[in-house]
C-alpha cells in the first residue's frame, strides 16, 4: 500500500482498541475536550462494539453521531496499514502489548505514523527498542510506549526537577527519590492480564528483569537491588515499601536520562533514581513479606502453561474495571526529592516536585495523559525534542510540550521549588 502524504491525512488522532475498556474512556476524553479543530476516528475488531461506544459518545457530544468506525485487527497487516494511512497519530490501549503491540507498531513505520500507547509491560518495550527503535529513527516516526500511570507523572516528574536544577542553580541532578504518598484507584482486568504477561515474558533472563538500565542507551550508577522497608524524613518520616509500578517507571526514567545523555543534555553524570510508596508500618510489612513468599510462588506457578491457563482465567479479564462511581472518586499524590551534584564544601541544593492527579490514576488520568501526548504531535510537532523519531519516552519525546498541556486549566499539577 502506496503511503499518504502526512498532512493530507483524513484524521488527527485514530483510538485503536476504542471497544475495550482504557480505549473507550480515553474516547470518551475526546469527546470531553471537545476540540472542534481535530478529527478523529474510533477503531477496532467488531462493528457492533464500535457502535456501542459511538453510541455513549453521542451522548456525550451530539456531533459525534457520524464519528468514523474503522475495523482493523493485529493479525491483519493490510487491515492496519488501511487504517494507519489514514491518520497523522495512533492511540493503542490493546493489551497485553506482548501479544498485539508489535505488529501496529511495525505498521505504524510502515506508514510513516505516530504512535503512543499505555502499556507498563517493559519486556514488550524493550523487544521493539531491539528490532524497530533503528527503523523508527530512520523513518522520522515517533513511538511512545508507557503515556499513561506508567510512566508519564514518573518521567515527566524526574525532566522537571532535572530542568529546574539545570535553569535555577545552574547544577546537574545526582539523585532522585520518589514516593506515592496517595493513590486512589483501582485495577482493570486489562492491567491485570497485562502484568501477568510481563511477570511471564521468557524473553527475559532473571538477571535482564532486574537490570536497572535494561531499557537504556548507556549504563549509570544504579545497581541492581531487592524491594525492603524502611522510614524516610523527606517523606514525613513515614514508612516506605515497594511501589508495584516501580519496575517500569524506574527502567523508562533511566531510559530518558540515558537518551537526554546522547542528545548532550543529560540530567548528570552521578543520576540515580529510586521509587517507593509510602504507608503504614502494617502495609509495608505486609507488602514486604509477600514479596519474598507469595510472589515468587505465583511467578513459579505462572510458569506451568496448564496452571498459567486456569489463573488467568480466574483473574478479571480485558474490558472489566471499575465503574463510573469508584473511577470519580480516584486521585493521587506522587512527591520528589532532589539533590543537585555539588562541591563538597558547598550548601546541599536540594529541591522538592510535587504531582498530583485528580481522576482515577488508571482510567482517568491515564486517558488524559495519552491523549495529550499524542495531541503534542497533532499540535506542536516542530517543537518536541523527539520530532526526529524513534522508540521514545514521554520526558524525551515531548518534554514541556506535554509538561504545559497536562497543567492547563489544572487538570494536573507538576510543580518543584527548592528545599529550605
Amino acid at each position: 500500500m502506496p503511503i499518504t502524504d502526512y498532512d493530507q491525512r483524513k484524521y488527527d488522532i485514530v483510538v485503536f482498541g476504542a471497544t475495550g475498556f482504557t480505549g473507550a474512556l480515553t474516547s470518551e476524553y475526546l469527546a470531553e475536550i471537545r476540540d472542534r479543530d481535530l478529527s478523529w476516528a474510533i477503531s477496532g475488531r467488531n462493528l457492533t462494539k464500535l457502535e456501542k461506544v459511538k453510541d455513549r459518545l453521542t451522548e456525550l457530544d451530539t456531533s459525534l453521531k457520524d464519528i468514523d468506525m474503522l475495523i482493523a485487527d493485529s493479525s491483519q497487516p493490510d487491515s492496519l496499514d488501511n487504517v494507519l494511512s489514514q491518520t497523522r497519530v495512533v492511540i493503542s490501549t490493546v493489551g497485553p502489548f506482548t501479544k498485539y503491540g508489535t505488529p501496529l507498531v511495525e505498521a505504524c513505520i510502515r506508514q510513516k505514523t505516530h504512535y503512543v500507547d499505555t502499556t507498563g509491560e517493559y519486556p514488550w518495550i524493550k523487544s521493539i527498542i531491539t528490532s524497530l527503535d533503528t527503523k523508527a529513527k530512520e523513518n522520522n516516526v515517533i513511538i511512545v510506549p508507557t503515556c499513561g500511570f506508567d510512566s508519564v507523572p514518573s518521567d515527566l516528574g524526574v525532566y522537571m526537577l532535572s530542568e529546574y536544577v539545570h535553569d535555577k542553580h545552574n547544577l546537574d541532578l545526582a539523585a532522585v527519590k520518589m514516593s506515592v504518598t496517595k493513590v486512589v484507584g483501582s485495577a482493570s482486568g486489562g492491567t491485570i492480564q497485562s502484568s501477568i504477561e510481563a511477570m511471564t515474558d521468557p524473553s527475559l533472563t532473571r538477571e535482564q528483569q532486574m537490570d536497572p538500565y535494561l531499557l537504556s542507551t548507556r549504563r549509570g550508577v544504579d545497581k541492581p537491588s531487592l524491594p525492603t522497608m524502611r522510614r524516610d524524613h523527606d517523606f514525613g518520616n513515614k514508612w516506605q515499601s515497594f511501589f508495584i509500578m516501580s519496575a517500569i517507571n524506574e527502567k523508562v526514567v533511566r531510559r530518558s536520562w540515558s537518551i537526554w545523555s546522547d542528545r548532550g543534555k543529560s540530567y548528570g553524570n552521578l543520576f540515580s533514581y529510586k521509587e517507593t510508596a509510602t504507608s503504614s508500618f502494617m502495609r509495608a510489612f505486609i507488602i514486604t513479606s509477600l514479596l519474598y513468599t507469595v510472589f515468587p510462588i505465583f511467578g513459579l506457578l505462572l510458569k506451568v502453561p496448564f496452571l498459567r491457563e486456569k489463573i488467568t482465567k480466574a483473574l478479571p479479564g480485558s474490558g472489566d474495571g471499575p465503574n463510573a462511581e469508584a473511577r470519580a472518586k480516584g486521585h493521587f499524590n506522587i512527591e520528589f526529592v532532589g539533590t543537585a551534584e555539588s562541591e563538597p564544601y558547598d550548601e546541599p541544593v536540594r529541591v522538592r516536585g510535587i504531582v498530583k492527579g485528580f481522576r482515577d490514576p488508571g482510567y482517568g488520568d491515564t486517558c488524559r495523559m495519552v491523549v495529550e501526548s499524542a495531541l503534542c504531535i497533532v499540535k506542536s510537532l516542530k517543537e518536541l525534542p523527539g520530532r526526529e523519531g524513534g522508540i521514545l519516552t514521554p520526558a524525551t519525546a515531548f518534554g514541556h510540550v506535554l509538561l504545559n498541556r497536562l497543567r492547563h486549566n489544572n487538570g494536573m499539577v507538576f510543580e518543584v521549588n527548592d528545599i529550605e
